[in-house]
């Protein structure tokens, strides 16, 4: 049973992709319509109990005053001759698909049927958000949202269900949103020196590291091509924090630096270079700015000491490698094509890391003697990159997942990377050698 929801705005037009836009569509496009759904954002919102039961109609005004407060919920991405542009459209509607669940179903439910949602991808022009509630005796219990990564990041699917919780908790949102995204587009238009500069400073590290971390395929490929395989650590969540308040860090630095470290050590490089995603939201304008900001930083590490030391004495250019993160895509890539020329080879680390985290856990202290647990995933036959390292709250803790090309790093060193981090953070918080 589907809802037809219809929403509306005084804001539209039609613009080109933002930067960070542009670099989400690129990553979306190389891994092709069969695996893209990978970068869908998933939200789940258990709708609240305050204010008794609302029933799908109630539900569906405060997602339809959601969608009209964002450009970028009614942003529709198309590929034209020149390239990406959007559409922001005033008004349209919204198909919200309705499940009806036992109460005590419910969660299971929702997950399900978000899940579902997520699992195609987004086509040329489609809406970009999709909807579904669960029901239980006529009343709403759960809200799943799907949002198409070109319009919105981690972070900005979690406004975006902030504000449906705020609606539907107090009925109205007292504030406008401090940015849109077509206002960024126009800023980024008018500001080209901002992205000369981080362009200019990813050449001259380009020129200084390994031309990609895992530069050549090793081995024959699994089925699928890309493996992934996330490590449940409370141990390891204790002890990045142990390390992170030793060097008054956050704990993604502690994991981004030992990261950094370890692939130096397995790839026998004498410099690491990692991509952080960079969530780009330094100032309150752009706090609950609803669009991709996540650009990729460049961060290189050549260490000398201990991981604790390490931490403190690369601290500066884990901060630097964020302050880059702001670029014109396109002009970007005439960069690295133009290096690339220049070295005679693909010049481009293709090694990710990015903290999906929504803020730090102060409660992980207290589960320092917890089991860990590596699980496999559901692999992809294409990705955008060769190894990327995330950071999720996974099972109540700090999850650690690796997604890699087996053809370059098989199942087996993947499994041995992601304990040889736990062990070698943890050992490194209690001062012990690392086995």
């Amino acid at each position: 049973m589907r809802l037809q929801v219809g929403f509306a705005s005084s804001r539209s037009g039609t613009a080109e992709l933002a930067w960070g836009q542009r670099d989400i569509w690129g990553a979306v496009q190389q891994v092709g319509p069969d695996s893209a759904h990978y970068f869908n954002v998933p939200r789940v919102l258990a709708v609240p109990r305050a204010g008794g039961p609302r029933p799908p109609e109630a539900v569906a005004a405060a997602l339809a005053e959601v969608t009209g407060r964002h450009d970028a919920l009614r942003s529709l991405v198309r590929l034209g001759a020149d390239g990406p542009y959007q559409e922001v459209a005033a008004s349209g509607t919204l198909p919200v698909e309705l499940t009806e669940a036992a109460r005590d179903e419910a969660g299971d439910v929702a997950a399900a049927l978000v899940a579902r949602l997520a699992a195609r991808s987004f086509g040329d022009g489609e809406q970009p958000l999709r909807a579904g509630f669960v029901v239980c005796d006529g009343a709403v219990t759960h809200v799943a949202l799907v949002i198409h990564h070109v319009v919105a990041d981690w972070h900005a699917a979690g406004v975006v269900v902030n504000d449906l919780r705020t609606l539907l908790l107090r009925g109205a949102i007292a504030r406008p949103p401090s940015s849109q995204l077509l206002d960024l587009v126009r800023e980024e238009r008018a500001a080209p020196a901002r992205s000369d500069r981080a362009i200019a400073q990813w050449e001259a590290l380009l020129r200084t590291v390994p031309s990609a971390m895992f530069p050549e395929a090793v081995r024959p490929a699994s089925t699928p091509r890309y493996a992934r395989a996330v490590l449940t650590s409370p141990r390891l969540n204790h002890a990045a924090y142990v390390l992170a308040r030793q060097a008054g860090v956050s704990t993604a630095t502690v994991l981004l630096v030992a990261v950094a470290m370890l692939l130096r050590e397995l790839t026998g490089h004498e410099v690491s270079a990692i991509t952080p995603i960079v969530h780009n939201r330094f100032d309150d304008r752009s706090r609950d700015l609803v669009t991709s900001l996540n650009q990729l930083g460049l961060f290189t590490l050549r260490p000398s000491g201990g991981l604790a030391e390490t931490v403190v004495s690369a601290y500066p250019a884990v901060l630097a490698s964020y302050r880059r993160a702001r670029f014109d895509k396109p002009a970007m890539q005439e960069m690295i094509d133009r290096l690339s020329a220049d070295r005679g080879v693909s010049v481009f680390p293709s090694c990710c890391f990015n903290d999906l985290r929504p803020g730090e856990d102060p409660g992980a202290a207290g589960r320092a003697d917890e089991e860990s647990e590596l699980e496999w995933l559901p692999g992809t036959d294409q990705r955008s990159c060769d190894f990327c390292l995330a950071l999720m709250r996974h099972k109540g803790t700090l999850g650690v997942e690796v997604n890699a090309d087996t053809t370059r790093l098989s199942e087996g060193e993947m499994e041995a990377l992601l304990y040889r981090l736990e062990s070698f953070v943890v050992a490194s918080a209690h001062r012990e050698p690392a086995t």
